[in-house]
């Protein structure tokens, strides 16, 4: 059994001073919201053996708050650029380029790529997943290269500010 844990950042700022995207920082209320779905994460006994961020500073960031709160080595956080503005197909080849040595990963990107990948594996069961929202999904598989649409089973789904739909 194979478990994937999705983490869409933490809400980011919408300032002018950056010159591009990638480089939004957290909002304040970004940093409690991370917070809390970190705590969640941490009830829930989930325990990746990676986690994996797109190089955005908002989905980066998002990553060191879960990583703190579960003991997790900032140093092994892997960064993957493919992540950043990934739709669903580009996310899947993501998913299924991981190693096979790791049974459960938390990724750290973005929307809409992260809502459509899960409707996609779970066929649908969101219309939105909101910032710092957390989807834990299980696949019957041994290996990621293997994991199709419609594979996965959502385990659990939480956001700290607002109801999933």
């Amino acid at each position: 059994m194979l478990t994937l844990t999705l983490v869409r950042h933490a809400k980011s700022l919408h300032n002018d001073y950056v010159k591009n995207d990638s480089e939004r920082h957290l909002a304040p209320r970004g940093y409690a919201d991370a917070e809390l779905s970190a705590l969640w994460i941490k009830e829930q006994g989930l325990s990746p053996n990676l986690l994996v961020s797109s190089p955005a500073i908002r989905a980066y960031s998002t990553a060191i708050i879960f990583a703190n709160s579960m003991g997790y080595s900032l140093d092994k956080i892997k960064l993957k650029s493919s992540i950043y503005e990934a739709n669903v197909h580009q996310l899947m080849y993501v998913i299924n380029e991981f190693e096979n040595q790791f049974k459960s990963i938390m990724i750290f990107g973005h929307n809409p790529g992260f809502t459509d990948l899960i409707n996609t594996l779970c066929n649908p069961v969101v219309s939105s997943f909101p910032t710092s929202g957390v989807a834990v999904l299980n696949f019957n598989e041994n290996s990621w290269s293997t994991i199709t649409e419609g594979s996965a089973q959502l385990k659990a789904i939480y956001s700290s500010h607002k109801e999933i739909e």
